[in-house]
């Protein structure tokens, strides 16, 4: 055992709170990002969001 350490506890410092993910999104590859088919109905795929 060496002789600098004592028998107290180590204690780590306190967890920090991690940031926010900002979750990734893709431009729809079906409408372009717009929301819209060619017939301006809804797009299917990103449900109008123009995002994947």
């Amino acid at each position: 055992m060496r002789p600098d350490l004592t028998d107290e506890a180590i204690t780590s410092p306190a967890p920090q709170p991690l940031p926010p993910i900002t979750p990734k999104r893709w431009i729809c590859c079906h409408c372009g990002g717009a929301g819209l088919d060619s017939y301006a109905e809804t797009c299917l795929h990103c449900e109008g969001l123009g995002f994947c």
